[in-house]
C-alpha cells in the first residue's frame, strides 16, 4: 500500500483500528483463495 493511502487511513483510524482492518483484508483474502482452491463460490450453502 503506498505511503501516502496508509496516511489518508491513518487520519481517519487509530493504530488498534488500522491493524483490525489489515487483518480483515488478510482473512478475506485467506478465504477467498480456500473458496477457489476447493471450487466452493462465495455463499454457496454447505
Amino acid at each position: 500500500m503506498p505511503d501516502e493511502v496508509w496516511g489518508a487511513a491513518a487520519d481517519h483510524f487509530d493504530e488498534k483500528q488500522l491493524a483490525a482492518i489489515v487483518l480483515m483484508v488478510a482473512v478475506t483474502n485467506l478465504f477467498n483463495r480456500i473458496n477457489v482452491t476447493v471450487r466452493q463460490p462465495a455463499g454457496a450453502a454447505l
